[in-house]
């Protein structure tokens, strides 16, 4: 048996100062917004408080969804910030009519009834045009991106006004989920839609995974090492923003010749498997695969929160061979990157 796990940073005392700081702030904060003016005091205390968390976080005042006002602290794409953000959020006050609290930016799709000036350009933001194709394997849509200004733009300048729109018109977390390659064009392309239609095509994507599913992978069995695993679909960590610890449980199993496991040992694997998923705590069963007569199951968890023990425990029960349990940090999710598609 191994286990293996590495302190991290803990946040939790800055994340409590921001906090106890807030009902100060939001006076300060809903003056600033009324006379649409910003002091520099406040604007220094709210960046002292969230850099203290971590001085790579992002904040930010934006419109509310169910309350008048939203404060943001956002990873910004980030991976190795997104679990610290979504814990400020965690410990933030329920929404009231004036303040809710988010740790991602929020879709504006207002903002596409705006002008943007970029690098010296005006840019109409209705007159995006987007021409987008579902990659199914790895579930998100590939997009090349049109303006008419970009006939006058940079690459560079191109490709920074094809990104910066999508978190207004998805939300930031969605274009993390469900956008994959992002491409410009200087000509329109055929079939491009505006920014409209690309939000309804995510959000359609998005309402066919909001139960759990699971994807066979692998060669064939008939290989002559057959490799087989069984992923969640999509698989992507911002899913699971808080998820940054990575679980691997490998057990040892009596196989066929080819690797595979024999009838009685694949019903032991499943009777592991449901109780492995009774005893997980802040914690999300994400894959399993199996080979040359071991199976292991990765598992994500909280960091601040998820104990080891139980699947320690439950490791340690298992009578069909070797076990073996490592822990350790993954904000990347790289421990199972060769399972994307």
């Amino acid at each position: 048996m191994i286990f293996s796990r590495k302190r991290r940073p803990d946040q939790s005392a800055a994340i409590a100062a921001f906090w106890a700081a807030w009902p100060r702030l939001r006076t300060r904060s809903e003056a600033a917004i009324a006379a649409r003016g910003f002091p520099d005091d406040l604007i220094a205390d709210l960046s002292s408080l969230v850099h203290a968390i971590h001085p790579e976080l992002e904040w930010e005042f934006s419109k509310g969804r169910v309350s008048e006002h939203a404060f943001i602290v956002s990873a910004a794409g980030d991976t190795a910030l997104r679990a610290i953000a979504h814990r400020w959020r965690q410990a933030a006050p329920a929404a009231d009519a004036t303040w809710e609290f988010h740790d991602a930016r929020q879709a504006e799709p207002e903002m596409f009834e705006a002008a943007l000036q970029i690098e010296g350009h005006r840019v109409e933001l209705a007159e995006l045009r987007y021409a987008f194709t579902l990659d199914e394997p790895r579930s998100e849509y590939d997009l090349v991106v049109f303006h008419p200004v970009f006939a006058t733009m940079t690459q560079n300048e191109r490709l920074r006004l094809a990104f910066l729109p999508l978190a207004w018109l998805l939300g930031e977390d969605a274009v993390e989920i469900w956008i994959g390659r992002i491409d410009t064009a200087a000509e329109c392309p055929a079939g491009a839609q505006p920014p409209q239609q690309l939000a309804a095509a995510v959000a359609e994507l998005a309402a066919q995974y909001r139960e759990e599913t699971w994807v066979l992978m692998g060669n064939s069995p008939d290989a002559e090492v057959p490799r087989i695993a069984t992923v969640q679909r999509p698989l992507k960590p911002a899913r699971w923003p808080v998820l940054d610890t990575h679980a691997a449980i490998t057990l040892a199993f009596r196989g066929r010749d080819n690797g595979m496991p024999e009838p009685d040992a694949l019903t032991a694997l499943r009777d592991f498997e449901d109780r492995l998923r009774d005893v997980l705590v802040d914690a999300e069963h994400i894959a399993h695969e199996t080979s040359e007569g071991m199976r292991t199951f990765h598992v994500y968890a909280d960091s601040a929160r998820f104990s080891a023990d139980a699947v320690e425990k439950l490791a340690k029960g298992w009578s069909g061979g070797r076990a073996k349990v490592k822990v350790s940090a993954d904000h990347g999710w790289e421990r199972v990157r060769h399972l994307l598609p």
